[in-house]
């Protein structure tokens, strides 16, 4: 089903909705707000589907079949009690609440004006009834409270420091400035899983027993033993590159997919377009910052500004805009900042200043 057509019980039972309730990062966080912006009718339902998923996981109790028979006799009564006005009567139109709930009869010519009592009366019950069906349906809520639990490490590289982390099953990672990973400790006995915002350079251990998987919002990359990269910033497309061995790429969006990818292939994943791509990298290139290089290849003033704040941890502000058309290419290895800029302002046409955490870019 389209996320466009859902209804309150479909935000439910919608597994990308309990995270974001219960468990958000960036991805789903950005992915949501988009929904609302592009969706403002969806507003209150959502509003509603909220407040169920995160009550229920506070009390998961199991409900019983003759309570549940009992509850949706209740809602039937409940919604069934209307009082019916005939258009010649003076009433009060009806109120935003109305409105709001979207309760209009289409079936007869008559005005019906549903009682504001028993219409609170039918939306706590159905408030109910699909708190039921979360706790029947839902595999969860009280696993998701015990992952809470557990003890989960979290390493986070600053903007302008890298981080070389060796995991206890023997894996490394490279994490790019800007970035953070969380995982659980020792891992757990059947799988190692991640979670990725930003850059990373993962060396897999082989451990057929657990697989490895690294998630970044709505994507799973999953491998045995084996390197791959993985970029994902706000405002990016999300990447996976594979150095070695075979990865497997779990998406799942308004459709859920997964590509299997082999050494030298990769993917360019568009999250708010639902948009794949094959991917063409030059791992010299990719893999340069893991060995404080810095690589330019045909690039804008815009991105190089990017990945200078990023690797040194500064603001870059422009005076007069560059050139559209302007690419610059170039080579920097365990360089200084103002090294890097001196090196770039003959091509590109810009003087500089520097000063504390900030450099200024004026444009000829």
């Amino acid at each position: 089903m389209c996320k466009r057509d859902y209804k309150i019980a479909d935000f439910v039972l919608d597994p990308e909705f309990q995270k974001w309730v219960l468990n958000p990062d960036a991805q789903t966080k950005k992915y949501w707000e988009k929904y609302l912006n592009e969706n403002p009718k969806k507003e209150e339902d959502i509003a509603i589907a909220i407040k169920i998923v995160a009550n229920m996981s506070r009390n998961s109790s199991k409900v019983s079949s003759d309570k549940i028979e009992e509850t949706w006799s209740n809602i039937e009564q409940a919604i069934g009690k209307t009082v019916v006005k005939e258009k010649n009567k003076n009433t009060v139109p009806l109120n935003a609440v109305s409105t709001v709930l979207k309760f209009r009869d289409k079936r007869t010519k008559n005005t019906r004006v549903i009682s504001q009592f028993y219409r609170l009366v039918g939306i706590l019950a159905i408030i109910f009834f699909l708190a039921i069906l979360v706790n029947i349906y839902l595999p969860s809520v009280n696993d998701t409270e015990i992952v809470e639990e557990v003890e989960m490490l979290e390493h986070y590289a600053p903007p302008g420091v890298k981080a070389n982390l060796s995991l206890k099953d023997g894996s490394k990672v490279v994490l790019n400035s800007g970035s953070t990973l969380r995982y659980i400790k020792n891992f757990e006995s059947n799988r190692r899983v991640l979670e990725l915002t930003g850059e990373a350079y993962f060396e897999v251990a082989e451990d057929k027993a657990r697989p490895f998987s690294v998630k970044t919002g709505a994507v799973t990359t999953t491998a045995l033993g084996t390197t791959f990269h993985i970029s994902s910033y706000d405002d990016e497309p999300l990447d996976i590159a594979l150095i070695s061995g075979k990865v497997a790429v779990d998406i799942k969006l308004n459709e859920s997919r997964r590509l299997n990818l082999e050494k030298g292939q990769g993917l360019e994943i568009d999250l708010s377009k639902d948009e794949i791509k094959s991917l063409s990298f030059d791992s010299e290139k990719l893999l340069g910052w893991t060995r404080k290089v810095i690589i330019f290849d045909e690039v804008s003033m815009f991105e190089i500004k990017r990945v200078l704040e990023n690797w040194y941890g500064v603001n870059i502000d422009f005076i007069n805009r560059p050139a559209s058309d302007l690419e610059i290419s170039g080579r920097f290895k365990d360089q200084s900042l103002e090294n890097v800029l001196e090196g770039l302002s003959h091509s590109a046409r810009f003087e500089y200043k520097l000063e504390k955490n900030k450099a200024t870019l004026k444009f000829h």
